[in-house]
């Protein structure tokens, strides 16, 4: 249905890339550079970083051998993903019969801004879209974690992935790998110019050999989220052997929810820490290591995580919950009254409930 609808839209010349915005005027003139993404599991954005080459994410393409892209004008034009050999979440894509060079390198910006702002392809539009912009974003250390992502509150939706990441005077920050509304993952734009010199046809085998493994993970991911618990052995091996085989840090922590959902904690763990190896300061990848470790009953595990988590993130209700349990578990005292203080400058309501949950767990 999505497929058809994206169809019919472009085939009427239905297009709003133009339509009003209210963000600053470099911004808005990214909407011009954003292209639909059509593969046979979902739709995406695309950034244009010349007229024959689009830059969206690895995951993505998978193995597909072409994609449909549409542009701002509504014009139709498969597209080719181009092998390369690099870990972050991204590829190329070259206009299918386009036979122009890969460009030497694109113009990224070189500071790290606070204000981002999302530019990508929305679904229900059908058109190009600003999202409302960030008020923090925290920036991974690129050089020695190629796949450490930008976190940050840039509001995003599904469809998003592969949009651009600016900042208010238009420079180009990064690549929107994921979003749900509330905190956004970025794969910082420098790496465009990695992927530029190390993409070409040598990398084909491997390429789509891990393509396959990422689309396999995926989809299989998607249809076990409806087992409750016990999933059979079959399906274990296969999450297990895929997920590891995409190297993706996304479906590293997808693979490491679903397992402790199944209360599958030693998979679970295993899972995350290859998530948080590949990112360290990942706010999705700590909470969630955060969250098997209380389930599993390994508050000495879990009191790391969190209090890093809340260095990030000192606002999340959960982690400041699980905080208050894990500090009443160990009888830790400064690290209670850390997460007291916290609560009193974030989240007052729940102040009394936590202060008496300490104070019963001291006096036992």
């Amino acid at each position: 249905m999505k497929g058809f609808l994206f169809l019919w839209l472009a085939s009427h010349g239905i297009s709003t890339a133009y339509a009003d915005c209210s963000a600053p005027a470099p911004v808005c003139a990214w909407k011009s550079k954003i292209v639909g993404i059509k593969t046979p599991n979902m739709i995406a954005s695309g950034v244009q970083i010349s007229p024959d080459f689009i830059v969206t994410n690895r995951h993505v393409a998978e193995d597909h051998q072409q994609v449909l892209t549409r542009n701002h004008k509504a014009a139709l034009r498969p597209a080719v993903p181009i092998p390369h050999d690099f870990a972050a979440d991204l590829v190329v894509l070259r206009l299918q019969d386009s036979e122009a060079v890969l460009p030497a390198r694109v113009e990224v910006a070189t500071i790290s801004p606070q204000q981002l702002y999302v530019v990508g392809f929305d679904q229900g539009r059908n058109a190009a879209r600003v999202y409302k912009p960030a008020e923090f974003a925290h920036y991974p250390d690129s050089a020695s974690f190629p796949q450490a992502r930008i976190h940050t509150d840039a509001r995003a939706l599904p469809g998003n992935s592969g949009g651009a990441v600016v900042d208010a005077d238009g420079r180009l920050v990064g690549i929107l790998a994921s979003g749900d509304g509330k905190l956004s993952e970025v794969i910082p734009a420098e790496h465009i110019n990695v992927l530029l010199s190390r993409s070409g046809s040598q990398h084909e085998t491997a390429f789509f050999d891990q393509g396959k493994a990422l689309r396999i993970c995926a989809d299989t991911l998607y249809f076990a989220a409806e087992i409750p618990r016990n999933p059979p052995l079959p399906l274990i091996r296969k999450i297990t052997d895929n997920c590891r085989k995409a190297n993706n840090k996304q479906l590293y922590d997808q693979a490491g929810q679903l397992f402790g959902k199944w209360w599958m904690f030693v998979e679970s763990e295993q899972f995350l820490l290859l998530s948080q190896t590949a990112d360290p300061n990942s706010p999705n990848t700590l909470m969630s290591l955060a969250v098997t470790y209380h389930l599993d009953r390994r508050p000495e595990q879990g009191r790391p995580v969190l209090k890093r988590y809340l260095e990030l993130d000192p606002a999340n209700a959960q982690a400041l919950r699980l905080g208050i349990q894990t500090a009443g578990l160990l009888k830790d005292r400064p690290f209670a009254d850390e997460v007291l203080e916290l609560m009193r400058q974030h989240n007052p309501a729940a102040l009394p409930l936590a202060e008496s949950f300490i104070s019963e767990a001291f006096a036992n």
